[in-house]
């Protein structure tokens, strides 16, 4: 067992096991879905956890799941996205450009129909991952157990809480793999009108700005919000 594997396993106070590289990535999808609906009865959500040195080094370092449980009630998850707007508004304003800048128009998005955080650089298998039964019936609650916030331009865990808890409530966002870097997971609802679709990419953007400034070959929050129209995946990501 790698290191990396047995290091996080001894940090997550929960029950998981590991599964090992697939040749076909939908196996994983299989015990994922299983996970799921056990979940349903037995009181836990399930996760793909793919392992990294990054998040081994957060989790060793984090508080208890219980410290993040009570904090992140202490937060408004818009009030917290707003106030991360305020700071690109500012940094754009000193660059001489205006958040209508980057909204753009709604066009060019592309449909996102699969997860690719488990899967290797050449696309043949998957990699070794961890399934975990995190021990909450709350989607937003998992990075209690799995505090990946905290780096570089990625939220505090406790802030990510709060405002996946808005996501969830509004679209049914609910995280099914975690990366050291990244978060996909899949929606129960996509937003119905460009507004509303522009709304939240300017959400989504104030999240994470990597998400619309590398990951959006326009660098557009209303490609992105096209691409929020047509898909039930999202995905974030820092570099």
């Amino acid at each position: 067992m790698d290191k990396v594997i047995t290091y996080i396993m001894e940090h997550l106070s929960c029950e998981c096991r590991i599964i090992p590289p697939q040749k076909d990535a939908g196996k994983v999808m299989e015990l994922y879905r299983a996970a799921k609906e056990e979940g349903k009865t037995e009181g836990f959500i399930p996760v793909i956890l793919v392992p990294g040195e990054n998040l081994a080094d957060l989790m060793a370092e984090a508080e208890s799941p219980q410290y993040y449980l009570e904090e992140y009630k202490r937060h408004k998850g818009k009030d917290i996205l707003e106030g991360y707007l305020e700071e690109i508004k500012d940094c754009l304003n000193r660059q001489g450009e205006s958040l209508e800048d980057v909204i753009d128009t709604v066009e060019r998005g592309q449909q996102i129909n699969e997860f690719i955080g488990y899967t290797t650089d050449d696309w043949d298998e998957t990699t070794e991952v961890i399934l975990v039964k995190v021990p909450t019936t709350n989607p937003w609650e998992i990075f209690a157990w799995i505090p990946m916030g905290g780096w570089n331009e990625c939220p505090p865990t406790e802030y990510m809480m709060a405002i996946m808890k808005v996501w969830y409530e509004a679209y049914g966002f609910e995280p099914v793999v975690i990366c050291e870097d990244m978060i996909e997971g899949i929606v129960a609802r996509k937003p119905q009108t460009k507004e509303e679709a522009v709304a939240l990419g300017i959400e989504h953007y104030a999240f994470c700005p990597d998400l619309i400034e590398q990951c959006c070959g326009d660098e557009s929050i209303g490609q992105w919000a096209d691409t929020l129209m047509k898909s039930s995946i999202w995905f974030f990501w820092w570099d």
